[in-house]
């Protein structure tokens, strides 16, 4: 615990998070007004798209916001809100979030970036194509401890090849055709979730500390052991 929240390094990265966020935001809300903070950050809270989503949550989304327009129609009331089941896809998101903050970023912040945003994009309920570059930009930082080569790699990445392509084709049908396939398209999201999650765990069995932590610290990685590995002297 003392490693993790009160070293001189943990504090400041802290503060100086903080600060920032703090200050740009201000910054940003003295210059536009309330609409920059709404749009800037709250509106990502609440935000509900259906179209062009990745996400397995877009077809419970689309089905919930005809159930709300249906009764505000009929309760002539403009709100098409969903109140708390805006909230629900994010249970998970912070319990994972939760993880890769407490048990890597105290030893590979650089990896704990990209499994971070990885995460959130993957478990986001609005996810679209440009999400992605959210996390293709942190991956040079940390792909050198990535083992590529292994089996269950190759085999994670064809699947999410298999899995993208088979989402295009359903959503083709779908936005250009005209077809009826929902179904198909919230099948394919919930395989493209799949393959993520499948990934994510490649990833990490892959993954390789080549940072040696100090004795003083009361615990220490041999080279070519993953974080899993962690021993405590």
């Amino acid at each position: 615990v003392e490693r993790l929240f009160f070293t001189m390094s943990s504090v400041l990265f802290l503060v100086f998070t903080l600060l920032t966020t703090m200050g740009l935001t201000y910054a940003a809300v003295h210059s536009y007004g309330h609409r920059a903070l709404q749009e800037g950050l709250l509106y990502h809270f609440q935000r509900m798209d259906h179209r062009h989503n990745y996400s397995m949550y877009w077809y419970w989304i689309y089905l919930s916001r005809g159930r709300v327009a249906a009764a505000a129609e009929a309760a002539k009331s403009a709100t098409t809100s969903l109140p708390w089941m805006n909230h629900i896809p994010t249970i998970p998101q912070i319990c994972i979030l939760g993880f890769t903050s407490l048990g890597i970023a105290p030893y590979d912040l650089s990896m704990a970036l990209f499994l971070q945003t990885f995460v959130f994009v993957s478990f986001n309920k609005v996810m679209t194509a440009q999400y992605f570059t959210w996390y293709l930009c942190l991956l040079p930082m940390c792909s050198d401890r990535i083992e590529w080569k292994s089996k269950r790699m190759v085999y994670s990445l064809v699947l999410l090849g298999v899995a993208v392509v088979g989402w295009l084709v359903s959503a083709f049908t779908l936005e250009m055709l005209g077809w009826n396939t929902y179904r198909y398209v919230w099948m394919a999201s919930i395989f493209f979730f799949v393959a993520n999650v499948n990934l994510l765990v490649a990833i990490l069995n892959g993954y390789r500390v080549k940072t040696m932590i100090t004795p003083s610290d009361g615990c220490y990685l041999e080279p070519g052991q993953g974080w899993s590995k962690l021993k405590v002297s």
